[in-house]
């Protein structure tokens, strides 16, 4: 059975996509003010050993972890990663602020 994780980047806080356990299925990106915040990709797990590469530049400090999948959340299927990536960018803000948010498909097209 497939399994899906949802992956970040971010200014400081990077992913390291290239990795042969894990496929990417998309790439959102986030808005905020018009400002790109972060990209979620959305990958499936092609390895349950491989471990994934975080780069964290924090305070003039850079980090590197390799972390296994197995401590990522996974999901089953594809819409129900979609739904925790809606849900993580809709908790990110307030309701007020909301307006001036937007996650856009990687490739140009508007996600639902």
């Amino acid at each position: 059975m497939a399994k899906y994780i949802v992956l970040t980047n971010k200014d400081t806080f990077q992913t390291i996509l290239e990795n042969d356990g894990l496929e990417t299925v998309e790439s959102y990106q986030f808005y905020f003010f018009d400002k790109l915040k972060s990209t979620y990709t959305i990958a499936k797990v092609l390895d349950d050993n491989a471990k994934i590469q975080l780069y964290e530049n924090y305070e003039g400090k850079e980090y590197v972890n390799h972390i296994r999948v197995k401590f990522f959340e996974t999901f089953e299927n594809i819409e129900d990663a979609r739904e925790e990536l809606y849900e993580i960018v809709k908790a990110s803000g307030n309701s007020d602020d909301s307006k001036h948010s937007k996650l856009v498909k990687a490739e140009g097209v508007p996600a639902n």
